[in-house]
């Protein structure tokens, strides 16, 4: 499989403006959408962004761990204009939000920048093995822009 060219441009426009990894954004989006087959409905959010303080939301089923359990639950989602603001307030998300200060701090590497996600972004047990994994497998470290880049 490769990666669509929107989704590298995107990933890597929000790596340039917020500092969040490309490698880790494409995988998360493989991950959370099935590559763009599974978002809520008229949403553009591949990443499951839950709704934002006074902008559009969709209501859609969905799975959290509780307990240790993967349980079915209704969340409201945050619409998007297109793919590229989805990538472009994911990033941002990443980059301000408190909850992944510790997250931002491991930009230089882009595994454990995925590792320090774990029970902090999602609630899978074992998130980041798995978007280490996808990275990997599909070598996504090659769209990873490296410091002082301008494309």
């Amino acid at each position: 499989m490769t990666v669509a060219p929107e989704i590298v441009a995107a990933a890597q426009a929000a790596q340039k403006k917020w500092g969040v990894p490309s490698s880790v954004a494409i995988a998360q989006y493989g991950l959370e959408s099935g590559w763009g087959r599974y978002m809520p409905a008229n949403s553009n959010n591949p990443f499951g962004i839950q709704e934002l303080p006074g902008l559009p939301s969709v209501a859609a089923n969905s799975h959290e761990f509780r307990n240790g359990q993967l349980v079915p639950v209704v969340e409201h989602f945050a619409v998007f204009k297109d793919i590229a603001d989805a990538f472009d307030q994911h990033a941002k998300l990443l980059a301000t939000y408190r909850a992944y200060r510790y997250a931002m701090a491991q930009v230089s590497s882009s595994d454990k920048f995925a590792e320090a996600l774990t029970g902090v972004y999602a609630t899978a047990p074992h998130y980041g093995d798995i978007l280490v994994n996808i990275m990997k497998t599909m070598d996504l470290y090659q769209y990873d822009l490296k410091p002082g880049a301008t494309s």
